[in-house]
């Protein structure tokens, strides 16, 4: 047994707005479980990723859910861990080799979980990308995180910022921060370095002395926390002293968000869950997050529509 971390996003249109109705989703597993494997190798934000449908087997006293599920591929002759998936032949070259993947599924109001099987495997940005990329929703999609009310309370108890710490996966890029945004030029800075790689940037910040830094920092952090940019970051931690009695506090932005720790079976010899492992977790997660799940989407409104092509 292994933990892994459900977090849940809803699925929007291009322009942000909400569906009508659920997404066709045993549309979109027919969809790409009938690509020709060369077509389900994707290149996107200089990753390459092979999508996989899975169906779980009818029987079983335990509810599973279907999944999509995306694997990175890596090209690198100096690592040779070859993950086959039992569901999609690889093609894989002498200096191929898979990284861990990332199992999704869509619920009711297009909420879409996800569960990464580490930080180097693909997120929501790599999911809407391939679905995108492939052209497999008209119109395209968009994916929002599902945050608690306890963020903006937190938020607003911030009397100075003094530490904050970020981390992102390797298919993120800056821009989804904002053009103004200090972790923009953070994460741009080391892309441009070092490519793509899991980033994780500390800020330490004096209580005293700095309170222009502590100011912008406060501006930045509360945007990322009220935008769609929260849901495409890994760590999201917040150091602070308290507006009321100047106490510190710290405050863990995605801790708060809708996400469940879960126990899954890992396929022997690998580090990786067993795909009935997988969608019976994201199952149970959802069905035991349900009323926060519910209370996160109630408190959106806009809507649209599109359909598969």
């Amino acid at each position: 047994m292994a933990q892994r971390t459900v977090r849940f996003y809803q699925i929007l249109n291009s322009a942000k707005e909400r569906f009508p109705n659920k997404l066709p989703f045993d549309d979109l597993l027919d969809a790409v479980a009938e690509l020709p494997d060369d077509e389900a190798y994707v290149s996107v934000a200089r990753m390459e990723l092979l999508g996989s449908a899975y169906s779980p087997p009818p029987s079983g006293a335990t509810r599973a859910v279907p999944l999509i599920t995306l694997d990175r591929i890596t090209r690198d002759v100096s690592l040779r861990i070859e993950r086959r998936r039992n569901y999609r032949p690889l093609v894989l070259g002498d200096d191929e080799t898979l990284a861990e993947p990332t199992f999704y599924s869509v619920f009711e109001d297009n909420v879409l979980a996800v569960m990464r099987n580490s930080g180097s495997a693909p997120g929501t940005a790599s999911f809407r990308d391939y679905i995108n990329k492939l052209d497999l929703i008209e119109g395209g999609i968009e994916v929002v995180p599902l945050a608690d009310r306890n963020t903006l309370r937190a938020l607003a108890d911030i009397g100075t910022l003094t530490k904050f710490t970020l981390a992102v996966g390797p298919d993120v890029n800056a821009e989804v921060f904002g053009a103004d945004s200090s972790v923009t030029g953070f994460i741009r800075h080391a892309r441009q370095r070092l490519g793509y790689v899991a980033i994780e940037v500390s800020v330490a910040i004096a209580p005293k002395g700095q309170s222009d830094a502590a100011e912008i920092a406060y501006h930045d952090i509360e945007s990322l926390a009220t935008s769609d940019a929260i849901g495409f970051v890994d760590k999201a931690e917040i150091r602070y002293r308290r507006m009321q009695d100047g106490k510190s506090k710290t405050y863990d932005l995605l801790q708060e968000a809708v996400a469940q720790s879960v126990d899954v079976e890992l396929d022997q010899g690998k580090s990786q869950p067993e795909m009935i492992s997988a969608a019976r977790a994201i199952a149970a997660a959802y069905d035991d997050l349900y009323d926060d799940i519910r209370s996160a989407i109630n408190s959106t409104s806009t809507v649209n529509s599109a359909s598969l092509s």
